[in-house]
């Protein structure tokens, strides 16, 4: 369960002047913090030696894993998530991705399913200027610069298994990979409409001066968020959270209590009578 110690702990690291860095999936890793912090508050747990940099979470219902560890060697896996429900068989990982991009995600594990369908991926890419090459065993679509693909592709003959793969790199096609994804297998819709939606939203993201970590090409301006607003926001993030939480399990709760309708006369509970 989060605290307010290790909320304090997250105010007392982002207390230096911001930069905005655009665009947003240049912008680094983060912290961290953005996603844990999230997940812990909504029941999360950690399984985790609290004197490891690695961090284990897994959901209060026992249907998802959560591994983050540092970057052991450049290009390996930060992030690493899985489905333990045998009707969601599906698995990820993810390498540098900047955290707030990968919140896209998570932050749909916790939240009740949307009551309606989600818009499909490529109408989101479509709808920011990402232009899509279909295809039947692989489609893709490019950012406007270039530098990131995000790919669906079969990955077993006769089309049963797909995956999607997120690509970045300092030009198109070429260079070494900045930060990637694989989704294996076919996650819930609204989880991948989650992620893209957030690696495609134009704001850009706000990196204090001691993080280094943003790509060289990236455009680095002094951000008009202030520390303590920036702060201000990541405890209002863990607010609504909580509130969100607690508006479900209401939810949830009412409906189970609800009185179940008389039966019919033609029902076969009455005619047994």
């Amino acid at each position: 369960m989060l605290n307010q110690r290790q909320l304090d702990g997250f105010a007392a690291d982002h207390t230096g002047f911001l930069d905005d860095i655009a665009p947003r999936y240049l912008a680094g890793p983060g912290d961290a913090r953005h996603i844990t912090h999230a997940l812990a508050a909504t029941g999360w747990k950690v399984r985790s030696d609290p004197l490891a940099p690695v961090v284990d979470l897994v959901s209060p219902d026992l249907r998802y894993e959560l591994r983050h560890e540092p970057q052991i060697m450049p290009g390996g896996a930060t992030w690493r998530l899985r489905s333990n429900n045998p009707l969601e068989h599906w698995y990820a990982q993810f390498t540098a991705i900047p955290a707030e991009i990968l919140a896209g995600l998570t932050d749909q594990l916790f939240l009740p399913p949307p009551a309606e369908q989600p818009p499909g991926v490529w109408d989101l890419l479509a709808d920011a200027g990402w232009p899509h090459t279909p295809h039947q065993a692989s489609s893709v679509a490019r950012s406007p610069d270039g530098m990131v693909s995000v790919e669906h592709l079969q990955i077993t003959e006769g089309h049963e298994a797909r995956a999607w793969r997120i690509e970045v790199r300092p030009r198109p096609d070429q260079g070494p990979v900045i930060w990637s994804a694989w989704i294996a297998y076919e996650p819930p819709a609204h989880l991948i409409t989650g992620l893209v939606a957030a690696l495609t939203d134009p704001a850009p993201l706000q990196r204090n001066w001691g993080q280094t970590e943003a790509h060289y090409s990236a455009r680095r301006t002094e951000s008009r968020v202030a520390p303590e607003a920036h702060v201000d926001a990541h405890r209002t993030r863990i607010d609504t959270v909580r509130a969100q939480i607690r508006a479900a399990r209401r939810s949830n709760s009412s409906a189970s209590s609800a009185p179940s309708p008389a039966p019919s006369a033609s029902s076969p509970l009455r005619q047994a009578r």
